[in-house]
């Protein structure tokens, strides 16, 4: 055989043999990114955002009555800052966030035992202001003899239904004391 045969040969087995080897290597799931070796080329989708309503992050509970002084304080409260992750669930169709809030507490004068409970509220909000959910809670919280202030730590799990196009970052999850109209009065 000669050079020119040998050489014709084998730059026809090397070109039938490419598209075989490409099509081959191609194979698998529709999902395939051959481009993206390293991970998904997909960005993470947004958290909804988590905000404290301004003017509901304290409340102070006093004794019966008329009084409205210091000396008449059983409790005051405050949100302090919390935590919170979300993920993705059924195809992206929703997005569940789960929070860690905390409460802290100072014992008032007026105060006649060591526990107390706390209302507050978690509401879910559209970006344009309009609240979609709410519900309210009530955290107990004690105060160990001989301290005068606690905190205690609340759990949450919110999950948000996405129609459309929507993501979680066209929500806000807004929190805070639930204030009676009076709380509201002596809060400005």
């Amino acid at each position: 055989m000669t050079l020119l045969k040998f050489l014709y040969k084998l730059s026809r087995m090397v070109v039938l043999g490419v598209p075989l080897f490409l099509v081959s290597a191609c194979s698998g799931s529709v999902d395939t990114d051959i481009f993206n070796i390293f991970g998904s080329s997909k960005p993470p989708l947004p958290c909804p955002r988590v905000e404290v309503l301004p003017g509901a992050e304290t409340i102070t509970l006093f004794r019966e009555g008329e009084g409205r002084d210091l000396v008449d304080v059983r409790f005051e409260g405050i949100i302090v800052p919390f935590s919170g992750q979300c993920q993705y669930v059924d195809d992206d169709t929703a997005v569940v966030v789960e929070l860690i809030l905390r409460i802290g507490a100072t014992k008032g004068p007026a105060a006649e035992s060591q526990t107390e409970e706390f209302p507050f509220f978690v509401a879910i909000a559209e970006r344009s202001g309009e609240i979609i959910a709410k519900e309210v809670f009530y955290s107990p919280l004690e105060v160990e003899e001989g301290r005068r202030r606690a905190t205690v730590q609340e759990e949450l799990q919110q999950r948000i239904p996405l129609t459309g196009l929507k993501t979680g970052g066209d929500y806000v999850i807004i929190i805070g004391f639930q204030l009676t109209r009076e709380q509201l009065e002596l809060q400005s």
